[in-house]
């Protein structure tokens, strides 16, 4: 049975990244500190020299995610809204039937 993959944050691998660019320790070691293979030490460090911070950037799917809520937060906003207006619309109403009666 094969092992199971461990995904590491964002924030973690910038903060691998930038402990490999410090040049400290070598990359084996930093690898060993934190448990991945000397090759991904690597690729975040040249990705990060490169500027390339994609891999450190919150996914299209969380982006996608983020909008669809800020969507939804819009249109309750603007239901509770509509539904106030009516509320108030009702109650003078009420107010103007009352008084006329």
């Amino acid at each position: 049975m094969g092992r199971k993959r461990r995904t590491i944050s964002k924030a973690t691998k910038l903060k691998i990244a930038l402990e490999a660019v410090q040049e400290r320790n070598t990359v084996q070691e930093i690898a060993a500190k934190y448990q991945i293979t000397p090759g991904m030490v690597s690729l975040w460090k040249k990705n990060l020299l490169k500027l390339d911070l994609s891999i450190f950037e919150e996914s299209k799917q969380s982006k996608k995610n983020e909008k669809a809520l800020e969507e939804a937060n819009d249109k309750i906003d603007f239901i509770t809204s509509a539904y106030g207006k009516s509320q108030l619309e009702l109650e003078l109403l009420k107010k103007k039937m009352s008084s006329s009666v």
